[in-house]
């Protein structure tokens, strides 16, 4: 009779750890991947060298700083006691009722605004359909878009980036079957006036309206009031961004009660961390110190940096964010040199291949950046004066 071992023990018949198994010796066979999946692309961030350690993190629009000590001291709670249930959000839904202003039926929790984006696009689209939203926009949208076998159109920013409202509804066909509005959009910062939305909620009433609120409480503006008569509104959001907990996944959604019933329809009933779920009601309940980051980002540090920019005859592009989409002179080489003076920036690909998105850090963070951008507007000047001297020397 085998023996059973002690609790805390391992066994090498539950663990046999001299022997591993190696993928990819074969040739993998034909599994029939869909064809639309095998001709996709997939989407792959620049996360190598993401050390906070090593750098100034100015890609990601994340919060500059890790979330308050309460937060820190909940979770590692929860984890010491709690890890091996399965996670509820009750708790969680009842706090952010109150912070959202809506019922708890109103509200769906999701890994991420990602995996919110899935839910939605899932829910509506098929084989052949449609979604229409002002293009470059959150890479997420097509990529999803993608998998459904479904087609993204709609305009492309204008060179302003203002948003083109009247381009994007006659965009709308037949075959559109979800409207997507970033506010503000993400890369390029643009606003949209409370007027567009209702309009395009009225315009189109048989076709739901996905409003992406990623950076809501940078922007302070939200098409929440809308939702009572508008019940083809959707509203999106994370606690990535402001709330400062993108490493542990977790977004939501904002809609009618019975649409709300049919996106638990997608979504796993334990698809959130329960980690993830304590950290958010802590900063729920205690945004002193969120909201500190975010007024001094907002209030403090953009218009610094904005008035450095125009004294250094840099073009940008104003937002309500924590972002900045600007336009240094040689995209490639600002980008090199800032990585080697520490500091990571996020390039932007076509249209907007001659901008770079940079996110904003605290006060201290942000003096350093200017003088390595300083830096290199001086390293610049020095090139391009270098043949006139050599020419007058001649």
């Amino acid at each position: 009779m085998p023996s059973t071992p002690f609790p805390g023990t391992i066994s090498n018949a539950c663990f046999p750890l001299e022997t591993k198994h190696t993928a990819g010796v074969l040739p993998l066979p034909d599994l029939r991947v869909r064809a639309a999946i095998a001709g996709m692309k997939p989407y792959l961030p620049p996360l190598d060298e993401r050390d906070p350690e090593q750098h100034m993190l100015m890609d990601f629009n994340e919060s500059p700083l890790p979330p308050q000590p309460e937060v820190i001291d909940s979770v590692s709670r929860f984890l010491s006691r709690r890890t091996h249930i399965y996670p509820a959000y009750g708790e969680l839904l009842h706090v952010l009722s109150n912070y959202a202003g809506v019922g708890e039926a109103s509200l769906i929790l999701s890994n991420g605004s990602d995996q919110g984006i899935d839910i939605v696009l899932r829910c509506f689209l098929e084989k052949g359909d449609e979604l229409a939203m002002v293009r470059p926009g959150f890479v997420m949208f097509e990529q999803v878009a993608s998998t459904l076998e479904a087609a993204v159109t709609g305009p492309q920013f204008p060179e302003s980036l203002e948003f083109p409202a009247r381009a994007l509804k006659e965009t709308v066909t037949s075959r559109t079957r979800l409207i997507v509005v970033i506010n503000p959009n993400n890369p390029t910062g643009t606003t949209v006036s409370q007027e567009v939305i209702v309009d395009l909620l009225q315009s189109f009433p048989k076709l739901p309206v996905l409003v992406d609120e990623a950076y809501f409480e940078f922007n302070g503006a939200s098409s929440i009031v809308l939702l009572d008569e508008h019940p083809n509104l959707i509203i999106l959001r994370t606690f990535s961004k402001a709330l400062a907990l993108s490493g542990l996944r977790l977004g939501y959604l904002i809609a009618h009660p019975d649409l709300i019933s049919e996106f638990h329809k997608i979504r796993g009933p334990y698809d959130v961390n329960a980690a993830a779920v304590v950290a958010a009601k802590t900063q729920l309940e205690n945004p002193h110190s969120w909201q500190f980051v975010v007024k001094h980002l907002m209030q403090e540090v953009k218009p610094e940096v904005e008035c450095f920019f125009e004294k250094k005859g840099v073009c940008y592009f104003p937002s309500r964010a924590n972002f900045m989409l600007i336009a240094p002179p040689d995209v490639e080489k600002a980008v090199e040199y800032f990585k080697t003076h520490g500091v990571l920036v996020r390039p932007m690909r076509p249209p907007l291949e001659h901008t770079i998105r940079l996110s904003l850090r605290m006060m201290p963070e942000m003096k350093r950046f200017m003088e390595i951008f300083g830096n290199y507007l001086n390293t610049l000047q020095k090139s391009t004066d270098a043949p006139k001297e050599d020419f007058q020397k001649a």
